[in-house]
C-alpha cells in the first residue's frame, strides 16, 4: 500500500519509527507545508529509500510567504529527486488564517513553479471549490496534474478536476459514521483516478479514532473502499491505489507488460483480444487509450494462443469463476473461446463470457448453440433502451446494432443460457428504462457507475 499524503516528521518518534519498518507500505509520501516541514520531508525522503516528498507552502501560510520563499521552494524542489510535487497548496476559506487575495496569490504563484519544472501538484481546497476550479483552469494546472487531497467536496467538484486529469485522494473521513455523502461520491469517483492517503498525524479512521493517526492505519480506510467499490477486495484497492500512485508520481519505471489473464476479487479475467466491433463513447480505449483495470494493464500486442490462455489460466477450480473480458470482444475469437471455455469446464471452473451482444452480426445465430454447457453466463452490455441512444452511446459501426444485441439477449436465454444485461450510467442513458427492457426480455439486470471499472 501507498500512503499518498502522510506528515512523518509530525508523528510521535515512536509511531515514526514503526511506520518505517512496516512492510506492508510500499512509500510513503511526506509532506511539508512552512518552511520547517519542508526541511523535515526532505531530509526523512533522504535518509528513507521508500519516502519520498511533495512540498508547498500551505494555505494558512499565505500571509506570511515572499516572492523569495517562492524562489527558494522552486530550487529545492529542482535539487532533489526525492521531491515528487508541489504541495500542500491551494484554498483554505473555512479557518480564513491567511487572506484570501494572498492566498490566491501564493496559489497562482506555486502552480506556475510546478508547471516550469513538470511537477504535480498536491491540492489543498476547503469551502473553495468554485476558486479552485477556476484557478486551475486559468493556471492551465492540468498540463501537470495532480491530486486533490483529503477529498471532502461534493460531486461536481470530483467530476470537474477528474476532468482536468486531478487524482482523488481519500482519507480516514470516509469511515466517519457522518460521511455518507462522501461516501456516496467515493461510488461515483473513476477507479483509475482514486488514492489513498491518512494525512497522518491527523483524522484517524473510525476504528482508531481519537488517537493519533499513523500510515499505518490506512487499511482501515482501505477496507471501507472495499465496501464502496462493486467487485473489489481488499487486494484490488491495494494493487489499484497503488497504481494510481506510481503513475502519479513516478514511484516506478516498470516497462508495461502484456495481460492475458488477471484476478479481480477472486475471479480469473481473460483478455482474449484488443479487437472491438464497437467505439463505445465511454470507453477508456476510446477516450485515454489508458487499459488500465483496478491496477493491470490489461492489453496484449497480440491475440494470445489457446495454448498460453489455458497455461495462464492453471486450474480454473480455484477461482470464483473465469471471464472473458478485456477492453475487446472475446466473441470474435469465437473457436478461441469455444476451446478454452471447454478446458475451464473440464476442469470444474464456472465461465462468464462478457460480450457487446454482436456476435450475430459476424456469426449465424446457430453457433451460439456450439456453447452450450460451455458458458454458465453472458453478460451483455445493453447500454440503452433505444437504437437511437445506442447508436449515440456505442457508436457501433453495424447497421441495426441494436436490434442485433436485443437479438442475442433472447437466443441466449432461449437456449438455456444465464443472461445479464449491463448499462453504464452515462448522460444521456435512462438506466430505468434499459432496466425495463432487460427484464423486459427475461434478462437480469446490473447497472456500474461511469468510470467505475472492473
Amino acid at each position: 500500500m501507498i500512503d499518498t499524503h502522510c506528515h512523518l516528521d509530525l508523528l510521535k518518534e515512536e509511531d515514526r519509527n514503526l511506520t518505517l519498518q512496516d512492510d506492508s507500505l510500499e512509500y510513503l509520501i511526506t509532506v511539508g507545508y512552512d518552511r520547517n516541514t519542508i526541511q523535515r520531508a526532505l531530509q526523512l525522503a533522504q535518509e528513507q529509500r521508500h519516502v519520498f516528498c511533495a512540498i508547498g507552502f500551505h494555505p494558512h501560510e499565505a500571509d506570511k510567504v515572499k516572492d523569495e520563499d517562492i524562489e527558494w521552494l522552486k530550487d529545492l524542489a529542482k535539487k532533489n529527486p526525492k521531491v515528487r510535487a508541489i504541495g500542500e497548496i491551494g484554498l483554505d476559506f473555512y479557518k480564513n488564517y491567511s487572506h484570501k487575495n494572498k492566498q490566491e496569490d501564493v496559489f497562482r504563484k506555486q502552480i506556475a513553479v510546478a508547471r516550469e519544472l513538470g511537477l504535480p501538484l498536491v491540492i489543498h481546497t476547503r469551502e473553495a471549490e468554485q476558486d479552485t476550479v477556476r484557478i486551475l483552469r486559468e493556471e492551465r494546472a492540468y498540463e501537470v496534474g495532480g491530486v486533490i487531497h483529503c477529498f471532502t467536496g461534493s460531486y461536481e467538484f470530483m467530476r470537474a478536476c477528474v476532468d482536468m486529469g486531478f487524482y482523488i485522494s481519500y482519507s480516514g473521513i470516509i469511515t466517519y459514521p457522518n460521511a455518507s455523502s462522501l461516501r456516496e461520491v467515493v461510488k461515483k469517483t473513476p477507479t483509475s483516478r482514486i488514492l489513498l492517503e491518512t494525512d497522518s498525524p491527523f483524522l484517524a479512521p473510525q476504528p482508531v479514532r481519537g488517537r493519533p493517526n499513523r500510515p499505518s492505519y490506512i487499511w482501515y480506510t482501505a477496507e471501507v473502499l472495499t465496501q464502496l467499490i462493486p467487485n473489489t477486495s481488499l487486494e484490488d484497492v491495494d494493487r489499484m491505489t497503488s497504481h494510481n500512485a506510481k503513475l502519479l508520481f513516478r514511484l516506478d519505471t516498470e516497462e508495461k507488460k502484456d495481460t492475458i489473464v488477471y484476478v479481480i476479487n477472486n475471479k480469473l479475467y481473460v483478455n482474449l483480444t484488443n479487437k472491438c466491433n464497437l467505439h463505445c463513447s465511454f470507453c477508456q480505449r476510446e477516450r485515454e487509450r489508458d487499459f488500465t483495470v483496478k491496477g493491470y494493464w490489461v492489453w496484449v500486442t497480440r491475440d494470445p494462443s489457446v495454448e498460453e490462455v489455458i497455461k495462464a489460466i492453471g486450474d480454473p477450480s480455484n477461482y470464483q469463476e473465469v471471464v472473458f473480458c478485456g477492453y475487446g470482444e472475446p466473441t470474435l475469437r469465437f473457436s478461441a473461446l469455444k476451446e478454452i471455455a471447454t478446458y475451464v469446464k473440464s476442469k470444474g471452473g464456472k465461465v462468464r463470457v462478457d460480450t457487446n451482444g454482436l456476435m450475430f452480426t459476424f456469426l449465424p445465430r446457430e453457433k451460439l448453440k456450439e456453447l452450450r454447457g460451455l458458458v454458465d453466463v453472458w453478460s451483455v452490455s445493453l447500454n440503452a433502451p433505444d437504437p437511437e441512444t445506442y447508436a449515440r452511446v456505442c457508436r457501433p459501426a453495424q447497421p441495426h446494432a441494436f436490434q442485433k444485441v436485443v437479438e442475442f439477449i433472447k437466443a441466449a436465454l432461449e437456449e438455456g443460457f444465464q443472461v445479464i444485461a449491463t448499462a453504464v450510467g452515462v448522460e444521456g442513458v435512462d438506466l430505468k428504462k434499459t432496466e425495463a427492457l432487460a427484464r423486459s426480455l427475461g434478462a437480469g439486470w446490473r447497472a456500474r457507475e461511469y468510470d467505475v471499472i472492473g
